[in-house]
């Protein structure tokens, strides 16, 4: 089923991935990707989304493993059952030639690290609505490495960009990178694939997309008069890399399926417990959190990669770390002590919710927006602006009793509940979004105007 997608033009999507990855010591030819230039600045989510989908979906206690890849059968999705199409051509059968010949030892590390991961990858891609398959491209992306690192600055499980990063709701500053959370990182690439999906209506285009940047393969199309990829890849309209990166995914997702098939054999990550997010007072530094509560600095560190400088984020009143299940209760039992380590910090690294915002030398309506969690559009609409200059001095608005926000549908919200969470009606929702039922979808974006 076709989503009914508000925000998304192709004219409009300017960010990208780059997907080359840095992983081992042998050469890893079959996986390098071009980079591609940077353009674009609103976000299209804003942290508190990613933190809202870790609430409700990846914290959700589940009596059962995630169904096999592939296999979902129910009614969350209706695409779901179509999954993605898994097509066995000449240039599929060369990489998969290539993963289970020369690259086999390198292969089956990629199968091996990925078991650690894929319980918690598969549920999350489930759960916002996009076929499980997708789980090979973080493969293709990166091995696996949340520490995989391209020459053009591309970075973790799934090869974000800073841009990119940020415009689906990752925080990246001197303090975290949550390109190297590998849970967040997938919960933002689950919603730029789901956007990329809505925009060209063919998981293969989507893919491409986010391999070669949305307007290259909005070009290609123009320029082919057709939205098949295999006639845009036979017929050169697309980059090298980018007519490689498709079959590259089929021919993993195929050996992936069937590994005995192929000759391998995966080893299951037992040794590792899940992990689930505990909330510590901020800014904290690490080695405190590990002093108070017991548990293993050495541990906290290797499970929450995307810490930079020892120590939880400025700007925010709570930050969610990653901790083993058995662990949770040792940091919740120290909520009140680590309150009082925060680190004094000076007042420009603040960053909270305010009504007005005095502008400084040297900000721009992007740096604005960026640090509200608002898009220009918005920023410029609450201020009556008419062009992007703003003057050092001048007040602007940042909050108002009648600012509209964002809201991304997730599964199993309705609008009766939607209306509550933001103190709003029904109606009001269906006629900011011009909508003539009650029917959504999950990944839709719609507008919410809570009440004063």
């Amino acid at each position: 089923m076709k989503h009914s997608l508000q925000i998304i033009s192709p004219f409009l999507l300017l960010t990208h991935f780059s997907c080359t990855s840095q992983l081992d010591s042998q050469p890893m030819e079959p996986f390098l990707e071009k980079p591609q230039e940077l353009h674009g600045d609103e976000p299209e989510v804003v942290p508190d989304e990613i933190d809202e989908v870790i609430e409700s979906t990846v914290e959700k206690p589940r009596t059962e493993p995630p169904p096999p890849i592939g296999t979902e059968k129910d009614e969350i999705n209706e695409s779901l059952e179509q999954g993605i199409p898994l097509e066995i051509n000449a240039e599929v059968q060369r990489w998969i030639e290539v993963f289970t010949g020369s690259h086999r030892d390198m292969f089956q590390r990629y199968l091996n690290r990925g078991e650690r991961f894929k319980p918690m990858i598969i549920t999350t891609l489930r759960d916002q609505g996009v076929p499980t398959e997708l789980y090979y491209l973080a493969m293709i992306e990166s091995g696996f490495s949340t520490h995989a690192y391209s020459h053009a600055k591309a970075l973790g499980l799934w090869q974000f960009i800073a841009g990119t990063g940020k415009r689906y709701g990752l925080r990246i500053d001197r303090y975290v990178d949550e390109r190297r959370d590998p849970i967040r990182a997938t919960i933002s690439a689950s919603m730029y694939l789901n956007d990329l999906n809505n925009v060209f209506d063919s998981w293969y285009l989507a893919m491409a997309a986010y391999n070669a940047g949305e307007l290259r393969i909005l070009r290609a199309i123009m320029k082919a008069k057709t939205r098949d990829f295999w006639q845009l890849a036979r017929g050169n309209y697309l980059p090298d890399e980018t007519m490689n990166y498709i079959p590259k995914f089929l021919a993993a997702l195929t050996i992936g399926s069937n590994p005995e098939k192929y000759g391998f054999t995966i080893e299951p990550a037992t040794d590792i417990p899940p992990l689930v997010s505990v909330k510590v007072p901020s800014p904290v530094k690490l080695d405190q959190i590990a002093k108070l509560s017991g548990v293993s600095l050495k541990e906290l560190k290797e499970n929450n990669p995307h810490i930079r400088r020892n120590m939880t984020p400025p700007g925010l009143k709570e930050y969610r770390l990653w901790v083993p299940e058995y662990e949770r209760a040792q940091v919740l039992a120290v909520q009140d002590g680590l309150k009082t380590h925060r680190l004094k910090i000076s007042s420009s690294q603040r960053k909270v919710a305010r009504r007005y915002h005095r502008v400084r030398r040297g900000e721009t309506l992007a740096s604005i927006s960026r640090r509200y969690g608002l898009t220009i559009r918005q920023l410029k609409a609450r201020n009556g602006l008419r062009s992007n200059r703003i003057y050092a001095g001048s007040r602007l608005i940042i909050r108002d009793s009648k600012s509209t926000e964002r809201y991304r549908v997730r599964r199993g919200d309705n609008l009766n509940l939607i209306a509550r969470k933001f103190n709003t009606s029904v109606r009001n929702i269906k006629r900011l979004n011009n909508l003539k039922s009650t029917r959504i979808y999950a990944g839709q974006i719609l507008k919410v105007r809570p009440r004063g």
